[in-house]
């Protein structure tokens, strides 16, 4: 008699939208619009609840944590998708995250510069918004 061996598997742990979000300080709105556009899959837990993976959770937390500081998801999508090229992946990110600097010390030039003309000016509110105007 010939039996088939099956390799045991350890029964997938999975963290709910709610546990996950919190842990994650977003919101379960957040979670599903990450799967919605694609970043990341989840699986169904008893209730129709969504339910995520290890391999999903640390997705998870690389995509909240590039969005607290700015990324696009666009560009989260590309790092993500290079995952399997470190190096590629490593380029990616570092031109993200450039590309974020620059439009935040971009802002910061604006933001000193309408500063100025607020000291300047006192009351006079056009002046300081034609001087954040002149950097957009």
């Amino acid at each position: 008699m010939n039996h088939a061996v099956f390799p045991l598997r350890a029964p997938v742990r999975l963290v709910s939208i709610g546990d996950l979000a919190r842990q994650l300080g977003v919101t379960p709105r957040a979670l599903r619009h990450y799967q919605d556009r694609g970043l990341v899959r989840s699986h169904r837990l008893s209730g129709n609840v969504r339910g995520y993976d290890a391999e999903a959770v640390e997705q998870l937390e690389t995509i909240t944590a590039l969005r607290a500081v700015g990324l696009p998801i666009a560009a989260i999508r590309q790092v993500l998708e290079l995952r399997d090229r470190p190096e590629a992946q490593a380029d990616a990110l570092r031109e993200a995250l450039s590309g974020v600097l620059q439009a935040r010390r971009d802002q910061v030039t604006r933001l000193e510069e309408m500063l100025e003309e607020a000291s300047a000016s006192p009351g006079a509110l056009a002046s300081v918004v034609a001087a954040g105007k002149s950097f957009a």
